[in-house]
């Protein structure tokens, strides 16, 4: 073959792959079986389906926490507000704090007296009542939200819940001055009510609540 002839051939051949090469585009080889994946974490790190084992920044395993560093992390807690034993317990898991490091410290904490379910449901109960204007009902649907027994209580005063649920409810109806008397009085009880207030207090006092004498628009 003379040379003329043996370069068109090799240009043409060139020119055959380049507009190949335009019509597929090239595309990555397939990865061998078991190979990972551009993009994903390898089973040392947190994978897909859970959290693994902390690691500190050299990427060694952290030691699991003993009792003095849980006690000082629910130590710190109390500082900031009064918690239950179950909001103790539920921070130190968080935390990553094993049960029986969890127990011990709890423990430990309710015989130094820096933790004391009773106490604390009480002093809770009474804020409620002063300060969020809530009935029986609602202070112990609120206690054991936090972990605490209702029963721990002294028998409700009936006579001074009714008043509470009087005095909130004047002072909810004082807001409702542009609502017909139907509908503020519909509202008064559905807010009562998820206030916590029994049925009787609600209905006294909303009667007692009323508006004296005529009413100006």
């Amino acid at each position: 073959m003379s040379e003329p002839d043996r370069l068109a051939g090799v240009t043409e051949l060139s020119s055959w792959i380049a507009g190949r090469d335009e019509r597929t585009g090239d595309q990555p080889e397939a990865p061998e079986p078991g190979a990972p994946r551009s993009g994903t974490r390898g089973r040392s790190g947190v994978g897909s389906r859970g959290r693994g084992a902390e690691r500190d920044d050299e990427g060694a395993p952290l030691e699991p926490i003993d009792e003095e560093a849980a006690r000082s992390i629910a130590l710190r807690a109390l500082g900031r507000r009064g918690a239950s034993r179950f909001e103790l317990d539920r921070a130190l898991a968080k935390r990553d704090v094993g049960p029986d490091v969890r127990a011990a410290v709890l423990d430990r904490l309710v015989e130094e007296r820096y933790l004391d379910d009773e106490q604390l449901a009480r002093d809770e109960a009474e804020r409620l009542r002063e300060r969020k204007q809530l009935g029986e009902r609602g202070i112990a649907a609120a206690l054991r939200q936090r972990g605490l027994d209702p029963a721990v209580l002294d028998e409700p005063d009936r006579d001074d819940e009714l008043q509470r649920a009087i005095d909130a409810a004047a002072d909810r109806r004082r807001r409702m001055g542009a609502l017909d008397d139907e509908t503020a009085e519909r509202r008064l009880a559905g807010w009562l009510q998820r206030r916590g207030f029994s049925g009787g207090a609600v209905r006294i006092a909303i009667e007692r609540s009323r508006p004296r004498g005529p009413r100006f628009r």
